[in-house]
C-alpha cells in the first residue's frame, strides 16, 4: 500500500470515525425513541447518554478535523516517478465529496436534540381544558435532556386511568396533563408514571 492510499484510508476512517460519534453524541434523544417504537422502556437512556454527550461531540469535531487536514492540507512525501506522486485525481475529488456529505451528517446528527421538537409537534391541552372536557394538572419534571424525552413522558402519562389528554414541554420542564373530573388520578399515580418513564417530579 502506497504513501497515498494510505492517507486516503485515513482520511476515510476519520470521516466514519466522526459520523459515528456524531449518532452516538445525539442517542440521548433518537435511542430513547427508536425504544420506544419497539416498546422497550427508556427509562434512565437519556440521562445516561447525555452525560457522555460532550465527550462524543469533541471526538466528532477531532475525528472531522483530521478527515479535513488528510484530504486538504497534507502533503505526501514521494519520490519521483512513483505513483503517490501522480494523485488520481479522480479519487481525490470522490473523497472530499463523501468528506462534506460526511459533514452535513455530522452537523445534523450533532444539532438533533435541538430541533427534534419541531419535528415532533405537540398538543393543546389547554384547550381541552377549556372546554369542559376535563381540567388541568401542572407536573414540574426533571431529568429531561431534550424535546424527545417529552414524548416518553407523554406516552406514559396517557397510560394513566382517568387521563385525557397530556402536553408535555421540555422549554417549560413540565407536564401539563387534562385529567378527567369525574375520575382523576391521584398526583402520585402521574409521578408514578413520570418516574417508570425514567423522569421525577420536581418536589417543592
Amino acid at each position: 500500500m502506497n504513501a497515498k492510499s494510505e492517507s486516503s484510508r485515513a482520511a476515510s476512517l476519520a470521516v466514519g470515525g466522526s459520523v459515528l460519534a456524531a449518532i452516538v453524541a445525539s442517542a440521548c434523544c433518537w435511542l430513547p425513541l427508536l425504544l420506544l417504537v419497539f416498546g422497550v422502556s427508556a427509562a434512565g437512556v437519556s440521562a445516561t447518554f447525555e452525560k457522555a454527550r460532550p465527550l462524543f461531540l469533541g471526538v466528532t469535531a477531532v475525528l472531522l478535523a483530521a478527515g479535513f487536514y488528510l484530504s486538504y492540507f497534507r502533503k505526501e512525501k514521494c519520490a519521483p516517478g512513483t505513483a503517490c506522486e501522480m494523485p488520481n485525481a479522480k479519487l481525490r475529488r470522490l473523497n472530499r465529496t463523501m468528506l462534506w456529505v460526511a459533514t452535513v451528517a455530522v452537523v445534523g446528527f450533532a444539532l438533533f436534540p435541538n430541533y427534534i421538537g419541531l419535528l415532533l409537534g405537540g398538543g393543546d391541552t389547554v384547550a381541552i381544558a377549556e372546554e369542559g372536557i376535563g381540567s388541568e394538572v401542572i407536573l414540574a419534571i426533571e431529568g429531561m435532556t431534550c424535546e424527545g424525552c417529552a414524548v416518553h413522558i407523554k406516552k406514559a402519562l396517557l397510560e394513566v386511568d382517568g387521563v385525557k389528554a397530556a402536553n408535555v414541554s421540555y422549554g417549560e420542564k413540565a407536564a401539563h396533563v387534562i385529567v378527567d373530573t369525574a375520575n382523576p388520578p391521584t398526583r402520585d399515580a402521574l409521578g408514578a408514571a413520570v418516574e417508570k418513564a425514567g423522569y421525577a417530579l420536581r418536589r417543592g
